[in-house]
């Protein structure tokens, strides 16, 4: 196999590509977090905002284990703090860098078969490149902070596939090593890249066609090692999904069949019809054996039998095929894990090689008429800007959590996840009677959706005076929930707001006993005792919430001692807001 030639004219077609990739991000970067694990990944996370980097390879959050993602959150901290700007930035400038590997990883593979004059490879790094780097389906990869391990695990895994063509190139021990290292930095980032083995694999049949020139047995050993992270990483997901794999009992085998036939077909279609993205795709159908299902295994049939038919005249295809079979079988419902049937985000890795697909056609036009050069740029340009209009319309989807949660209600009116999203952001921007609309139109379509709404509802019906409304709610969480300590805060909450400052502070200890460490808790127990003119005892609760990190008990403090200078013990009445 011949190393890429025109090396001037890949270096531009993917230098093209990564700037169009990053431009088109720049307005995420006044992007805000979301309430939707932007707050566990880092804006609530105590271990990230700490001086030890040991928590990165034994935490799990989210019921995922990506230690090298959790580095590179705690990168940005040393950077930016909690500052979105800085987080936006990396995620699109790792996107823009996957754009250029894409690229030029599509013309070392078109150049591995030879005969293609420099238009030619221009068109294909070009083509994979802008596709790949402006499609809308990358979206939730690139503006959503908690997606960073999509573009880091592919950024390690392109550097993998990289290294394995000069490997298979030239056949040195260092760029196998190097294959191999970037293949372990890629499952540490994500463990999407578990099928790291099989995409090799499927290099070595084509373009390298090294099972005729090499036999089977030396490809399979090489992949050997490959097998054993992908093993070791896919046996600790396991562990750490546990408890968000949906059981057999919910979701039988046929039904996950099902949804797997469907998210394949699915992928498809808004590969080539991005609209109408949402960010949760409900499933709104009846999963198992059914004509419909049927049509569904047909049509994966069909298509693969095409594959395997059009081999005759080249390899590509069935190449292409198999790649995207392969790379989305761990997300595609077979382990089914939360609620959602598909997701976008999913896309980011299999998406390459419907890329270099059609760049592959476009170049194969371009080589057998050189007349076809500039038709082709000006269809590349056409179906860019158009990729760039709806990639721009999509993104602002995620400017922040109102807009987020606005864009699922209105894909999924009939589903309560987006009212409560949404009210939540309301409720944190202090719009209580917009928030409220949004809780009771969520239990109003789903009373059983999630609980927590409940806790949600009763805690906004208080802080608006219709504390008795309140209770009935936050009394329905708390008999649910008896372990609950927010459950327990949240009605301590409406009583010391109803003047009821010995049931709060019953309900405040309550907490306390769950939690003893949550300096929010001291705070609000000395708070009680402020109204009840113990300064004494606020003063304690106060001192150790500071002591825990509480840094909003340093004001109660100072107002505390500068009381008792002054020989005051009359109850604070400022600064009170529950």
């Amino acid at each position: 196999m011949q190393k890429s030639s025109h090396p001037k004219t890949v270096l531009f077609a993917a230098l093209i590509s990564a700037v169009a990739s990053f431009a088109l991000y720049l307005p995420s970067l006044g992007f805000e977090f979301v309430n939707w694990d932007d707050y566990l990944y880092v804006q609530r996370n105590a271990a990230l905002q700490g001086d030890d980097l040991d928590w990165a390879f034994t935490s799990v959050i989210a019921s995922t284990w990506i230690p090298l993602t959790f580095l590179s959150y705690e990168l940005d901290y040393s950077i930016w703090g909690l500052d979105p700007f800085g987080y936006h930035l990396s995620n699109s400038v790792l996107h823009a860098a996957n754009s250029f590997l894409v690229a030029f990883i599509a013309a070392r593979l078109a150049g591995a078969r030879g005969g293609l004059g420099a238009r030619a490879i221009f068109i294909i790094a070009l083509s994979a490149g802008l596709l790949f780097g402006l499609h809308p389906l990358r979206v939730e990869s690139v503006a959503w902070i908690s997606e960073r391990k999509d573009v880091l695990n592919a950024f390690f895994f392109l550097l993998c596939l990289l290294a394995y063509i000069n490997y298979a190139a030239s056949r040195k021990a260092s760029s196998y090593i190097f294959a191999l290292f970037f293949c372990m930095l890629s499952l540490l980032s994500k463990p999407m890249t578990v099928t790291v083995p099989l995409v090799l694999l499927i290099l070595d049949y084509f373009p390298f066609n090294r099972f005729r020139t090499d036999g089977w047995r030396k490809p399979l050993l090489e992949k050997l090692p490959f097998l054993g992270l992908s093993l070791v990483v896919a046996f600790i997901t396991i562990l750490s999904q546990k408890g968000a794999m949906v059981p057999e009992d919910i979701l039988p085998l046929d039904g996950r069949l099902h949804v797997a036939a469907r998210a394949y077909l699915f992928y498809i279609y808004k590969t080539l019809l991005p609209v109408n993205l949402a960010p949760f795709y409900h499933r709104d159908f009846a999963a198992g054996v059914s004509p419909l299902f049927a049509v569904y295994v047909l049509a994966l049939s069909a298509a693969t039998a095409l594959a395997f038919y059009m081999r005759k005249r080249s390899r590509i295809y069935f190449s292409a095929w198999a790649y995207f079979i392969i790379t989305l079988l761990p997300v595609v419902g077979l382990l089914k894990v939360g609620r959602q049937v598909a997701a976008d985000r999913y896309t980011y890795l299999p998406a390459i090689s419907l890329a270099l697909l059609v760049a592959a056609v476009a170049g194969w036009v371009v080589s057998r008429n050189r007349r076809m050069f500039a038709p082709a740029l000006a269809s590349i340009a056409v179906i860019s800007a158009l990729l760039s209009f709806l990639t721009l319309r999509q993104a602002a989807v995620w400017k922040d959590s109102i807009s987020l949660w606005t864009h699922q209600t209105r894909l999924y009116p009939e589903q309560a996840r987006g009212y409560v999203g949404r009210g939540k952001a309301l409720l944190k921007n202090r719009k209580f009677e917009q928030a409220l609309n949004d809780f009771d139109n969520a239990i109003e379509v789903n009373p059983f959706f999630n609980k927590e709404v409940y806790l949600l509802r009763g805690g906004t019906l208080a802080k608006i005076g219709r504390i008795e409304e309140g209770l009935a709610d936050l009394n329905l969480f708390v008999t649910s929930n008896p372990r609950n300590k927010k459950a327990y805060i949240a009605r301590g909450t409406a009583y010391a707001l109803a003047g009821r400052y010995e049931d709060a502070q019953e309900d405040f200890s309550t907490a306390l006993d769950l939690d003893p460490k949550d300096p929010s808790i001291h705070i609000v127990i000395g708070k009680v005792y402020m109204h009840m003119g113990d300064m004494e005892s606020s003063y304690i609760s106060m001192k150790r919430a500071l002591e825990l990190g509480g840094r909003e008990a340093s004001w109660y403090i100072r107002e505390l001692e500068e009381k008792a200078m002054a020989g005051g013990n009359k109850a604070l009445q400022t600064h009170n807001r529950w």
